[in-house]
């Protein structure tokens, strides 16, 4: 039986390492597309990690990630390679070093790997830590820098998720408590009987089209008429008919949305 090809014996292999190599070099401006799983967070602490041999302040490197899942995985991995540089005895260092940076490892003095085991201490004593943040954090960082150009409050915070559910779900509460009775048996009525909450969110949703719509056609008399126009809907069944058919058990849905149920 033959033995088995190594994935490092072949040549796509091979080829996949030298472009993360030159994806991961300073020196070059890259875009990296590439599969799940495929090494990108790699070249990315690879790259920090050789913008920090070369020795660039640790609060100079932004690295700007949509999870926050992704950032702390990040934080860890570079942080943990650092760590090991730190303690590492010097024939294997040269080795790693010489590895990440494509050199030959005699190439490596005293003052080299001096300064490779000091990044782990000069990282941890950043301001503010390395600058591997989502890009909601990074915008509120800026925010906070120049809280009065932005229009914002100085001390604002950002919501969780869970809070502004949570305070969508208690305005909505309120829009149904405070509204006129006609109004909200309307609402109800066209929502198929299914409640008003669903299309208070789904104007919540549409916020931006619906400040549009209002300002073109502005809130008076003739804003049921050109809403229907612009949805398609049926015009509004006689008076009559929806008191007959419809309002009654509007009334009650709308009592016991009052009443909190």
């Amino acid at each position: 039986m033959s033995d088995r090809v190594k994935p490092t014996d072949t040549a796509a292999f091979k080829a996949a390492c030298a472009a993360q190599d030159k994806a991961a070099d300073p020196d070059a401006s890259a875009w990296v597309s590439a599969n799940a799983g495929s090494g990108k967070t790699k070249v990315l602490i690879d790259r920090v990690a050789r913008l920090l041999l070369r020795g660039a302040p640790p609060d100079s490197i932004l690295c700007i990630t949509y999870t926050r899942a992704a950032a702390n995985e990040m934080v860890d991995r570079l942080f943990a390679r650092l760590g090991d540089w730190s303690v590492m005895e010097e024939a294997r260092l040269r080795g790693k070093l010489a590895q990440l940076e494509g050199r030959e490892g005699s190439t490596y003095g005293a003052d080299d790997l001096r300064r490779a085991r000091a990044l782990f201490a000069k990282a941890l004593e950043t301001p503010g830590g390395l600058r591997i943040e989502t890009i909601h954090a990074f915008c509120a960082r800026i925010l906070r820098r120049f809280p009065l150009e932005a229009g914002v409050s100085p001390g604002f915070a950002e919501l969780e998720d869970a809070e502004r559910s949570a305070l969508v779900d208690d305005a909505l509460a309120h829009a149904v408590l405070v509204a006129d009775a006609a109004d909200l048996d309307r609402v109800a009525l066209e929502a198929g009987g299914l409640g008003a909450t669903g299309p208070l969110r789904a104007l919540m949703q549409a916020g931006d089209h619906v400040a549009g719509f209002l300002r073109q056609v502005g809130d008076g008399p003739g804003l049921d008429i050109a809403l229907r126009q612009a949805v398609g809907a049926s015009t509004p069944a006689p008076k009559r008919f929806w008191k007959r058919r419809w309002a009654p058990n509007c009334h009650g849905m709308s009592l016991l949305m009052r009443s909190g149920s």
